[in-house]
């Protein structure tokens, strides 16, 4: 693969990989919402429950109200373990992102050294032979 063709796939990766890391942001964010929404719930249960013992009369909404509470809850607990599961799939995709994007990143600066070598190596040989040149002609005007 040439050199301009490896930058474009270490870019590629490095935009997917930016691409997986907001997903995860977006993940997390939304994980905190619902336990945000979980902890106003609970507040609000407690409040109402509060109303209630004041109360003289005993409501019967309250039932139906604590009952729709309830499944409220277990829908919100649902939602963050799927979440959850999501995080920790998108936590795998994120590993596999950023190792591909290594692989990649390695190759190109294997080619870097190659290149810096093989220019090293001409360098020397160029050197060499205007030394090995400059020796001969001492040699001819001494000689």
């Amino acid at each position: 693969m040439s050199r301009n063709g490896m930058t474009g796939m270490i870019r590629l990766h490095k935009w997917q990989l930016d691409e997986k890391r907001r997903d995860m942001v977006e993940l997390e964010k939304m994980k905190a919402d619902l336990q945000q929404n979980l902890t106003d719930l609970q507040t609000e249960l407690i409040a109402e429950q509060k109303k209630v013992a004041e109360s003289p009369v005993v409501s019967i909404a309250y039932a139906g109200y604590a009952q729709q509470v309830m499944v409220r809850r277990m829908n919100i607990v649902n939602s963050i373990l799927e979440i959850e599961a999501s995080i920790e799939e998108m936590k795998d995709q994120l590993a596999d992102a950023f190792k591909e994007l290594k692989k990649y990143e390695v190759v190109e600066q294997r080619e870097r050294q190659r290149e810096l070598a093989e220019r090293d190596r001409r360098t020397q040989t160029e050197l060499d032979e205007v030394a090995i040149n400059m020796h001969r002609r001492r040699n001819q005007k001494l000689g």
